[in-house]
């Protein structure tokens, strides 16, 4: 369809095949939580090692976001979205026939690199097509169609793992993300900002524009150290730590993960509900995102403690705002021209991977330099230390967050007056 005019064909040719591009992405992004224990036991990786081969996927994800929003605002999502997806295919098979670190690492590298449009390209799709009051709610869906992915990736994955191997699984992913890949070509419509208009812009101009401004400093470090920690954790960490701390089986922890990706599916929509919601009240999707990020720090604190090991809620509560620094995307995106959409996305998304990269690989070597010798059951002091440290980190930055937000607020009345 070249030209869709209603909503329904706006979601069913734009909205729908971007979000099963996502759901994919999500679950490939989830999946070592789970494999962790059986990749240990094929191939007895470590939990550096282990924290290196996830982690990649982060890097390589977080490396290709600048030239991505430059691609993205030039030659429109579907293309791009198309190339990277196959590439994706790619990774996966080259992780399904992965026998050592190396060759593990490089397909979650290729992974992370055909995967890193899913979600900034879909962000550029919708800002385009869908009224920018909608941002807010339809960027909360579309992230709770990825949350089904980390679903995927934790109950039913244990069970396929039950039937199956972790490669045959790796190989049919990659079948489907070619299928994918293939579904966005022939299906999405293109809109694209001409490219004379493109043109005239200059690229480092604009990047000075978004990096120097003080609305990107005072949003994105906080919703990046937030939405980096949260992926870590929930793509690897929560995992090994619920089977060490918490003193769960493969089965129980492969549950408590479902338990956990439902509920940040549920946070995510109900984020984005609520900001559309509370606009009617001139609170912006950041007044919700500190808001969030306060009660965030809460069940961080105890999971971080360990003093509750065998408790649920923590985790149900730390899965429910773990994604509400998401919410800075919309809000940002109004300080900028609609043209910029792309570039100032994958900005914030690039600074947020690169975190991820960090926290997940940081962790498995605090764990590994902790507890050295070992491949698994690691104690809950190294947990304390690893996870203690992105907490000291959050609470930093959030303090800054209010602070900035206290003075933005001031000089925005003193502009008014």
């Amino acid at each position: 369809m070249k030209n869709p005019e209603t909503t329904f064909h706006k979601i069913l040719f734009i909205f729908i095949p971007f979000s099963i591009g996502y759901f994919l992405s999500y679950l490939y992004r989830s999946t070592n939580a789970v494999l962790a224990p059986y990749l240990n036991e094929d191939l007895g990786i470590n939990a550096e090692q282990l924290g290196l081969i996830t982690s990649v996927y982060f890097l390589t994800f977080a490396l290709f976001q600048l030239p991505l929003g430059i691609l993205l605002d030039k030659y429109g999502a579907r293309k791009v979205q198309t190339v990277l997806f196959i590439i994706a295919s790619i990774g996966a098979t080259t992780f399904a026939l992965g026998n050592d670190v190396f060759q593990l690492t490089v397909g979650r590298g290729l992974i992370g690199l055909g995967v890193s449009g899913a979600l900034m390209g879909a962000f550029k799709a919708i800002s385009v097509w869908f009224p920018k009051e909608k941002l807010s709610l339809l960027i909360a869906v579309y992230l709770g169609f990825g949350a089904m992915g980390a679903v995927v990736a934790s109950t039913p994955l244990e069970l396929a793992l039950n039937i199956t191997s972790w490669r045959v699984i790796y190989l049919s992913l990659a079948v489907i993300t070619l299928l994918v890949s293939l579904l966005i070509f022939f299906v999405v419509p293109e809109k694209n900002i001409s490219d004379e208009q493109v043109d005239k812009e200059e690229i480092l101009k604009v990047l000075k524009e978004i990096y120097l401004s003080y609305a990107f400093w005072r949003i994105c470090p906080i919703a990046s150290i937030v939405g980096g920690t949260s992926m870590s954790i929930q793509g690897l960490w929560a995992g090994p730590w619920l089977t060490d701390v918490g003193g769960f089986n493969q089965m129980e922890t492969a549950n408590i993960l479902f338990i956990f990706t439902i509920c940040m599916a549920i946070g995510i929509v109900m984020m984005g509900i609520i900001s559309d919601y509370v606009r009617k009240f001139k609170i912006s999707p950041i007044g919700v995102m500190g808001f969030f990020m306060f009660l965030l720090i809460i069940p961080f604190a105890i999971i971080t403690s360990g003093s509750m090991p065998k408790a649920i809620w923590p985790w149900v509560m730390f899965s429910l705002t773990s994604f509400c620094g998401t919410l800075g995307y919309a809000g940002l995106s109004a300080h900028f021209p609609l043209n910029y959409a792309g570039r100032v996305s994958t900005a914030v998304n690039l600074i947020t991977f690169l975190v991820a990269f960090f926290s997940q690989y940081a962790i498995g070597n605090i764990l590994q330099f902790l507890d050295p010798g070992k491949t698994s059951g690691y104690s809950i002091d190294s947990y304390q230390i690893a996870f203690g440290v992105f907490l000291f980190l959050i609470i930093l930055l959030y303090v800054i967050f209010v602070l900035m937000s206290i003075l933005e607020r001031k000089r925005t009345k003193d502009n008014i007056c």
